[in-house]
């Protein structure tokens, strides 16, 4: 059985600028001014890694009061248009054949989900899991190996846009395809198997005819 397992923000979403934007003006509470290139050394790291080192600036809220505050000013500025179109083109026309799709996210599982609903696209997955349903998060294979065993497919592609991502997906052992959407260098992106721009059916089943 084949499995697809998608990252979420930066890849299915344009939301990497949007959590970005979530912490700088949670953090200007507490008068900490962060710039945007500062908060994206957090991209696709753990919320509880990001919340750590903050508590050691400043005296924040505990991470559960944190993440309550960063979704209600995330979902203030979800639509759809935050979807990129190739992923949801992709991820309807894989919905059409016999693959599994899971969604894997260092996002708390209960925020990943209201993303996933105002976008309509959550029906889409067998199975989605969040950064705070593993006791190691990305970088950490944990999360994928989880969601793999879920769904229990043998031949797996992981779709990342981050260095993080690409490395927790690497080390899994899986087949790992980077979407290049501008943040990162492709330099950051090289450890992923391919990299591309756009994402689309025909690269997958390329892909599938090489595992």
């Amino acid at each position: 059985m084949i499995g697809i397992f998608w990252d979420c923000d930066g890849t299915i979403m344009d939301t990497e600028r949007l959590y970005a934007y979530a912490w700088q003006s949670h953090l200007k509470q507490y008068g900490l001014d962060i710039s945007e290139d500062e908060i994206r050394q957090f991209v696709g790291v753990d919320d509880r890694i990001v919340h750590s080192f903050y508590s050691d600036s400043v005296d924040i809220e505990n991470f559960e009061t944190t993440m309550l505050s960063l979704g209600n000013i995330i979902q203030e500025s979800l639509n759809d248009k935050l979807l990129y179109n190739d992923s949801k083109i992709l991820l309807n026309q894989i919905n059409n054949l016999d693959i599994k799709q899971a969604c894997v996210s260092a996002s708390p599982h209960e925020l990943l989900n209201k993303k996933l609903q105002e976008v309509q696209i959550d029906k889409l997955f067998e199975y989605i899991i969040g950064g705070d349903m593993v006791k190691r998060n990305k970088p950490y294979p944990d999360i994928y190996n989880k969601a793999i065993e879920n769904l229990q497919t043998t031949k797996n592609i992981i779709i990342e846009d981050s260095p993080t991502g690409i490395q927790s997906g690497k080390n899994t052992n899986s087949f790992v395809l980077a979407v290049n959407r501008g943040i990162f260098s492709p330099d950051q992106l090289d450890q992923a198997d391919f990299i591309v721009d756009e994402l689309n059916l025909e690269i997958i089943n390329k892909i599938l005819e090489t595992l």
